[in-house]
């Protein structure tokens, strides 16, 4: 699989999720059957200096695209909005976009906030290095919705950090929940330019890897079993391709966790799910609105 957009190309770069405890969380997704990385601490670079964003993070990475778990590290602007994010409720809460150029793709009159040029040193002296554009909350009150580039992949996707006891291979969907699904439906269309087109109960924008998609609230009852949900906006799933399901039945099955399986893939539920429902499929399933 390829890793990075070349040209015009969008990926479904990462999802993340705002936690209250980063470490804690960690232990969740090891029972899940992911490899976790250590706590690694954000700065942005501002002047020639690194200053603290306020925020943290620990990645499960992929052969194609990764998740991000984030917790709240100091009293920044970024991290009381990491923390406003938990308190209304805690999961997914990030969309992030990868381009080659991050400044050249068209974001459609999206308003977009000041590019930041991320930083994060390691433990070696290296320092990992992107460039990312957030859009505004007023623009996306969904979450943190961004662009970025990526200019030290190989500091990301590290060697042997890919493989999963689940056999978790891939990030290859995003299914948000709005208020109203067409009036959202366009502001994402534009902001990927890409087209939103309609699939029964949801618009679904295709990148040039992975998708996602923006439903209504009552579009969970055709989706998804029955269960809490807070209130509209809110990411109710994630897609992970699994190389290999029946292992990952056997490893879910192992740690004590329920899922609710269906012929091409099996659904753990937000409890277990770190508040969204984790979709593992075969390669070349239907998403899960499509299926």
């Amino acid at each position: 699989m390829r890793q990075l957009p070349a040209g015009d190309e969008l990926f479904l770069d990462h999802v993340g999720y705002f936690l209250a405890d980063l470490e804690g969380a960690a232990a969740r997704f090891e029972r899940l059957g992911f490899t976790v990385s250590p706590v690694n601490i954000h700065y942005n670079s501002a002047d020639g200096e690194l200053v603290r964003s306020g925020t943290a993070n620990r990645l499960i990475t992929f052969e194609a695209g990764y998740i991000e778990a984030l917790g709240q590290v100091a009293d920044t602007p970024l991290g009381a909005e990491l923390a406003a994010g938990v308190a209304r409720y805690e999961g997914l809460h990030l969309l992030a976009l990868a381009h080659e150029r991050v400044g050249e793709h068209d974001a459609g009159g999206t308003d977009m906030r000041p590019t930041v040029f991320l930083r994060r040193p390691l433990e070696d002296g290296r320092i990992v290095r992107a460039t990312v554009r957030r859009a505004t909350a007023e623009a996306m009150p969904e979450g943190r919705v961004q662009l970025l580039t990526h200019e030290t992949p190989e500091l990301i996707w590290l060697p042997g950090m890919d493989r999963h006891a689940n056999a978790a291979r891939a990030l290859t969907g995003y299914l948000q929940i709005v208020a109203d699904p067409e009036e959202a439906a366009g502001r994402y269309a534009r902001f990927a330019n890409r087209p939103a087109r309609r699939l029964g109960p949801v618009f679904e924008i295709t990148l040039d890897r992975g998708r996602f998609a923006l439903a209504g609230p009552d579009a969970l009852d055709e989706l998804l079993p029955a269960g809490e949900r807070p209130p509209p906006p809110f990411a109710a799933a994630v897609g992970i391709e699994s190389a290999d399901l029946d292992r990952t039945r056997f490893l879910l099955a192992n740690a004590g966790i329920t899922v609710h399986g269906r012929p091409d893939r099996l659904l753990v539920p937000p409890s277990d799910g770190l508040g969204a429902w984790i979709d593992f499929h075969r390669p070349g399933a239907a998403p899960l609105w499509g299926a």
